[in-house]
């Protein structure tokens, strides 16, 4: 299988697939205006569900869960971390396990997620949690989580968790070591406390800017310590919601862009007419705006957000370059999963996981997304022109 398309600032090349990887790459000439983009298949790090599949339901059917492939397959994911959040221990061993069951029900969707995300129970129960049930939450507990961590097959790669909570400090160092990537989020921590799990070996700030007090001190915050500590990669929730233009620039200028992770924080809602639904026992809406939050009103509850337009909005409210945004929704999350399933780049002996698009208004037009050399989606005909593929 070969293909034209352009790169991102590189222009016109030729990729071929054998056995499902990149067998070639070879620049042929200046970007070509009619013909679509390449780039890595996209890579969403957090999420809960899409399309009315949830992760985060104690009663998911595992017959069920492949169902969202076709969905993230037109919006160009071809890697997803599926992310569970707080619940009982019960309901968080049924998710796994669901999860697991999957896997061994459809290959494409083992292929698509390599690992899985954590994102509590061990988090803030204060003006931080955000949508997470404070009546569930607890402090870390080795133990438990290699309960969890078995019902999940050992592919739980990403906790997110409050450096502040007794025993997080340690934690963050059992699971440094087991490899895991720990992430801190939903957080009241003091500066020093931000520090001191990053000097424990965190490396990630959970959706930045969110996932804390509205009202916070304006120097002792642990907003400043994360945007301060260099090795600490900062996700983003680029949904025009979430966080305001200013803030994606600042968050881009203090990280880098190799710093920058974008994520969807994307609920089961997504892809769904406007309403009320349920997250885990608490209630949502989605708003006809897009915008999803508790139906209290008390904080946002995950985005409706797909990866293609994230990748769009990062572009228009930092600044940044189509290939520097691309960056950030692939090989900065590869680089972070450290997983060989990922495609971090479009070169030579990478899983020839690929998407074709065009930059439309407000998102990424997905022209064709490739998953292990296969085409998995391709947009109608009468919809786009695609020369040379």
């Amino acid at each position: 299988m070969g293909f034209v398309a352009n790169f991102p600032e590189r222009g016109l090349a030729r990729i071929e697939i054998e056995s499902g990887r990149i067998a070639s790459v070879q620049i042929v000439g200046p970007p070509d205006g009619e013909m679509p983009y390449v780039s890595p298949g996209l890579i969403d790090i957090q999420l809960n569900g899409f399309a009315g599949v949830d992760f985060c339901d104690a009663g998911l059917d595992a017959t069920k869960v492949p169902d969202i492939l076709p969905a993230l397959w037109k919006t160009g994911v071809t890697t997803f971390c599926p992310t569970v959040i707080t619940n009982t221990q019960e309901g968080l061993l049924q998710c796994f396990r669901a999860l697991e069951a999957a896997r061994r029900l459809d290959p494409r969707f083992a292929r698509c997620a390599p690992c899985y995300h954590l994102e509590g129970p061990y988090i803030s129960p204060g003006g931080s949690r955000g949508a997470h049930n404070p009546k569930v939450m607890r402090p870390p507990d080795w133990k438990e989580f290699m309960e969890l961590q078995e019902s999940a097959g050992g592919r739980i790669g990403i906790v997110t968790l409050a450096p502040e909570l007794p025993g997080a400090l340690d934690f963050i160092r059992r699971a440094r070591d087991a490899g895991l990537v720990v992430a801190m989020g939903h957080t009241d921590a003091t500066p020093d406390q931000i520090h001191q799990g990053a000097e424990a070996g965190a490396r990630l700030n959970t959706h930045l800017g969110n996932g804390c007090p509205q009202m916070i001190d304006r120097h002792r915050t642990p907003l400043w310590a994360q945007l301060a500590i260099n090795k600490l990669a900062a996700s983003m929730i680029c949904d025009g919601f979430h966080l305001p233009p200013d803030l994606v620039q600042v968050i881009h200028r203090s990280k880098g862009i190799d710093g920058c992770v974008l994520i969807t924080d994307a609920v089961h809602v997504a892809g769904l007419q406007p309403g009320r639904y349920k997250l885990v026992d608490l209630d949502i809406e989605l708003l006809p705006t897009g915008q999803v939050v508790m139906a209290d009103r008390h904080s946002m509850a995950g985005s409706a957000v797909s990866m293609n337009r994230a990748v769009k909005v990062f572009m228009d409210y930092a600044g940044v370059t189509l290939g520097e945004a691309i960056q950030a929704a692939t090989a900065n999350p590869s680089r972070l999963l450290g997983r060989y399933e990922t495609c971090g780049e479009v070169r030579e002996g990478q899983p020839a996981n690929l998407t074709l698009f065009r930059v439309g208004g407000d998102r990424l037009e997905i022209e064709k997304t490739i998953l292990n050399g296969e085409t998995v989606y391709e947009r109608p005909a009468s919809s786009a022109a695609s020369p040379g593929l």
